[in-house]
């Protein structure tokens, strides 16, 4: 098993000057959730509809009583300094599996063969592979993003050339419209610190000596998916992933609420088929 390490690029800078924190040590705890923007619509005869904007994972990074401590502390100090201020950093929990590609063929549910391209960091990390008995975790794009936890049982593919993963499982969702990210579930490309964490070290010290590391943050997705394939290049269209409920039976279409984001309208245009708001008049009485 690899060690922990971060690799980014400092910003702002005028050269492109990679730098790495190669922890040492596998990580004490390693705890991810999901937090999800979502919102329920109820009909006039009860029955309830969700509509899910945007799901993000939360990983919170855990090392006590750091080897080479006051050394590791200082450099991640600097981390800090990148990340208070917006900038993205790469995490892999265990080097060796620092793996992160994307599909090339749309994957459907009951799919137990997925087709996929290269190892897209491999510049960065080596050139680095998941093997049998890894997971793996396959991600959609947001605004109602699917993922799909899964289990290698053996791969035809190299860091370089791409080629085939047969998962223990089948895959249990259609991922066929935009961009679909899979990776190692332990690995991160694009993390970014919350801005409600701000202020708070992520290295704290007992007497001065003895130096531990905690830190909060999510993942960019945006960024993530422009990294993996340029704009243009996606599965399918991302339009067409986008699915709006506004038929009569829906909720929505019956209040003419729609719930999406703004930047959603900015990204895909005003076209977008959002029904206004009804104009109900009552018979009053003579």
């Amino acid at each position: 098993m690899g060690n922990a390490k971060f690799f980014y690029y400092p910003q702002p800078s005028a050269s492109s000057y990679l730098e790495t924190i190669d922890l040492g040590e596998p990580l004490a705890e390693l705890f991810s959730e999901f937090e999800i923007d979502a919102q329920d619509g109820v009909s006039y005869t009860g029955r309830r509809y969700r509509t899910v904007a945007r799901i993000s994972e939360i990983v919170r990074i855990q090392r006590d009583r750091m080897i080479n401590g006051e050394d590791k502390a200082a450099e991640l100090m600097t981390l800090q300094s990148h990340v208070d201020r917006g900038h993205s950093v790469l995490f892999a929990a265990d080097l060796d599996k620092a793996y992160v590609t994307h599909l090339t063929r749309p994957a459907k549910a009951g799919d137990t063969v997925i087709f996929v391209a290269s190892n897209v960091v491999r510049s960065i990390v080596g050139n680095k592979i998941v093997q049998a008995g890894d997971y793996l975790m396959i991600e959609s794009e947001n605004p109602n993003m699917r993922y799909q936890q899964v289990e290698v049982q053996s791969i035809n593919a190299t860091a370089t050339a791409g080629g085939t993963i047969t998962l223990v499982n089948p895959i249990a969702f259609d991922f066929d419209r935009g961009v679909v990210s899979v990776r190692h579930y332990r690995f991160w490309p694009t993390l970014k610190r919350p801005v409600q964490n701000l202020g708070q070290n992520m290295v704290t010290n007992e007497r001065g000596f003895l130096f531990s590391l905690d830190v909060i943050m999510t993942p960019d997705y945006p960024q993530l998916h422009e990294l993996l394939i340029p704009v243009g290049n996606e599965i399918g269209s991302i339009e067409e992933a986008i699915q709006f409920d506004n038929s009569v039976d829906s909720p929505l279409g019956v209040s003419g609420k729609v719930s999406i984001v703004d930047g959603f309208r900015d990204q895909f245009g005003s076209g977008l088929n959002i029904i206004s708001e009804p104009n109900l008049t009552f018979p009053t009485s003579s």
